[in-house]
């Protein structure tokens, strides 16, 4: 009995060691199964963050390229109407006028027309070459349509000889309007 007893001991304690094998090795693995989802849950929780703010980034980048856009497009026309628009000879007989009235709403145009026909060309030679340093958005309101912008100028002056040459530094405010989708000068004021 004693070798019976013996064998149900040891298969007892073989069955109890499988036993708690198997147990520990499902715990184990259900540690692991869950172990992952957690880790997903964080990972995805970090995803949906990183997401969002990166989404909210992308909005805001893309805000401030449309504003920038909006800004270029409105600066880009002051930019060349101040550069024509300040750049003067006698010998080309207010040219330079001529050709930004398509830049100007109908107001200014007709002012600017009746300054031509009034005005009187010197007799001697008097030239100015205007180039823009610097531009600055004061205001500008796109749904309203209305923008203020102030530009820094370099002037180069010609009195008597194109080879006279003094040079100026001056500021121009603009204000623009957009009429049609399409921005004019509604008024320029040399500073």
């Amino acid at each position: 009995m004693t070798t019976r007893k013996m064998r149900f001991t040891v298969i007892g304690l073989i069955a109890l060691v499988l036993l708690l094998l198997i147990l520990w090795l499902l715990w184990f693995l259900f540690r692991s199964e869950k172990s992952p989802e957690v880790g997903k849950e964080v990972e995805t929780s970090q995803i949906d963050e990183t997401e969002i703010v990166s989404t909210l980034k992308e909005q805001q980048l893309k805000q401030e390229q449309d504003t920038r856009n909006l800004a270029a497009g409105v600066t880009s026309v002051a930019k060349m109407f101040v550069e024509r628009y300040g750049s003067y000879s006698n010998e080309a007989n207010f040219q330079n006028l001529i050709d930004v009235l398509p830049l100007m709403t109908d107001t200014f145009a007709e002012e600017t027309k009746n300054f031509i026909a009034k005005s009187i060309l010197p007799e001697t030679y008097y030239g100015v070459t205007t180039k823009v340093l610097t531009v600055t958005v004061e205001k500008m309101d796109e749904a309203k349509g209305f923008a203020t912008i102030r530009l820094n100028t370099q002037r180069e002056i010609a009195k008597d000889s194109p080879q006279n040459v003094s040079v100026e530094n001056q500021e121009i405010l603009l204000e623009l309007v957009r009429l049609e989708g399409v921005w004019k000068v509604s008024s320029a004021n040399w500073q």
